[in-house]
């Protein structure tokens, strides 16, 4: 959790406490929004939640990976807890957002945000400003279909993008791997050990295991995103999340993946870049959007 402005210094970073429930949550931001404004009045605050969710009533219909999350009026709640108005927009799409104005992606008119982490998610942006469909869900890319048998997601769904390519899917195929007899220097760490970096970090040592899994995470990617090409035509693609950290293992397969499904003429009018904004984007991108919501453009953001 990272709460602050683009006038006033340095960022302030809580760990998000996301087994305690909405109250808990609600109040770190809460107290994170106060410190960070330090005497100065709030005008307006505008916060970052995993989907689905309603931005229009501010409700959070469940957040996955966080407790208690179901049907809360979260913008409501944290507006009576810091006393100003409250917007709430999906994480991925205040990332986006970030990347849209100031980052990888500025200038674009047809803009599509993929972050690619624990999870991946996404969200897609129209005449340079957000498209989030009816139900303010719009850009879940995570959850396109790959495979009638690929492994499940975190919401259940087989064969779907998060279940092939996100971290947790590569640290459960080589774990599966590993426990399976796969010969790989991975089999002298704890299985709880494996994930993405342990990952990455035996396959740019060589190991073939890890490099076999990267691969086919990103051809998995790439094909998607050929996909998203010939259905948005966007100008640009801004891949983000902690996997892009992976660089070529992930990247490479995937921009050659891409070529296999995309039409050719889209394919060479979208850039395919990674955020230019790090971990910060979805600070950045929440105050951005806080500043689109209640006006004023502060130096930062000009």
């Amino acid at each position: 959790m990272a709460i602050g402005d683009v006038t006033h210094g340095e960022p302030i970073v809580r760990d998000t406490p996301s087994k305690e429930g909405p109250t808990a949550v609600l109040d770190a931001v809460a107290e994170c929004a106060r410190e960070a404004a330090q005497s100065a009045h709030i005008r307006g605050l505008a916060i970052g939640i995993p989907g689905p969710i309603d931005p229009g009533a501010g409700i959070v219909h469940d957040a996955p990976n966080m407790t208690g999350w179901n049907e809360v009026p979260a913008a409501a709640l944290l507006s009576e807890r810091v006393g100003c108005p409250v917007v709430i927009c999906h994480d991925a799409a205040a990332a986006g957002y970030a990347e849209l104005k100031a980052g990888a992606g500025r200038g674009a008119q047809y803009l599509l945000f993929i972050t690619v982490s624990t999870g991946i998610g996404g969200a897609l942006f129209i005449g340079g400003d957000l498209y989030d469909g009816a139900t303010g869900s719009a850009g879940e890319v995570g959850h396109t279909p790959i495979s009638d048998h690929g492994p499940p997601c975190g919401q259940g769904h087989p064969g779907c993008l998060e279940g092939t390519s996100s971290g947790t899917a590569i640290a459960n195929r080589a774990r599966a791997e590993v426990a399976a007899g796969r010969p790989s220097s991975l089999q002298g760490i704890d299985p709880a050990a494996i994930d993405a970096r342990s990952i990455a970090t035996a396959a740019n040592a060589g190991d073939a295991l890890a490099l076999e899994v990267f691969h086919d995470a990103g051809r998995a990617l790439g094909r998607a995103i050929g996909g998203f090409i010939n259905v948005l035509a966007p100008d640009v693609i801004v891949i983000g999340g902690g996997l892009i950290h992976a660089g070529d293992l992930l990247l490479k397969p995937a921009r050659t993946a891409a070529t296999e499904i995309a039409f050719e003429i889209p394919y060479r009018r979208c850039k395919i870049v990674t955020a230019a904004l790090g971990t910060d984007a979805g600070l950045i991108g929440a105050v951005a959007w806080a500043v689109r919501s209640f006006g004023g453009v502060p130096a930062g953001m000009r």
